[in-house]
């Protein structure tokens, strides 16, 4: 394994690009930024792929590039890479099969793969993923979230701002949302469990939604499905089209099942 240190407790600027393996990036608090790097498989060219990884560090940014190349070795052996920074810090990462996995906090997160997952524990401010197969599984998101996969799930636990899904046949799963949410999917079921505020506008072709609303929400409901089922336990009284919350749901041959929430939404 090879490691860098730079010290340093104000949250920094982390760049990271990696062919394959695995990035773990934790936003904590500490005194000094640290770069841990290893191959995932032992091998004569384990040390050459390591080599040629640039690691820098300038004026508050962390930059780690794997050259394109490099992930054509004979070994074809990919890498674990490890960051541990301030809390508050800011990360781009862009990967072709690496797994993210991102703990403590951050104030921003753009991670793009095409087949790894995505984890994420808190980010503050704006969020961004983009995966072709992966998974995607977020613990809370604060300013705005927005996510596209073409096969892989979403979870989202808590989302404070407004939320943006796109996925083809993923299923998305939100607990608790604060804000608006926008989201679409072709065949995977869209599940929003909590809601109590802003514009819902829910579309899939043949999955089938779930939505649970805060009691005492007043909401104005537009439900469509051309041959999916629809049903509401909400009373055609609730709301109206001046209403804090505005749900749309469109489906051509899913099931929409409108419900009151069972556990409060989070607070604006």
């Amino acid at each position: 394994m090879t490691s860098w240190d730079f010290p340093g407790t104000d949250p920094i600027d982390i760049i990271i690009s990696l062919s394959s393996g695995s990035v773990a990036v934790s936003g904590e608090p500490t005194g000094t930024t640290t770069v841990e790097l290893e191959a995932a498989k032992h091998g004569r060219d384990a040390d050459e792929l390591i080599a040629q990884v640039g690691v820098s560090f300038h004026d508050g940014v962390l930059e780690i590039e794997q050259p394109k190349q490099a992930g054509f070795l004979r070994s074809h052996a990919g890498l674990n890479l490890t960051v541990k920074a301030p809390a508050g810090s800011r990360c781009t990462i862009k990967t072709a099969s690496a797994d993210v996995a991102c703990v403590g906090e951050l104030a921003e997160l753009d991670a793009r793969t095409a087949s790894g997952d995505v984890t994420a524990a808190q980010v503050t401010g704006p969020l961004q993923i983009t995966t072709a197969s992966g998974d995607v599984r977020v613990e809370r998101a604060g300013e705005t979230a927005s996510v596209n996969t073409a096969s892989g799930d979403v979870q989202l636990q808590q989302a404070d701002g407004e939320v943006a899904v796109t996925t083809a046949s993923g299923d998305l799963s939100i607990a608790a949302a604060a804000g608006s949410v926008r989201a679409s999917s072709a065949s995977g079921d869209i599940n929003l469990h909590s809601t109590a505020r802003g514009e819902v506008g829910l579309k899939t072709v043949s999955g089938d939604m779930l939505v649970g609303v805060q009691a005492g929400a007043e909401v104005y409901l537009d439900l469509s499905s051309l041959s999916g089922k629809i049903k509401s336990q909400l009373e055609e009284t609730d709301g109206g089209s001046g209403a804090g919350l505005q749900l749309r749901c469109r489906s051509v041959s899913g099931d929409i099942r409108v419900t009151r929430a069972e556990s409060p939404a989070p607070a604006a």
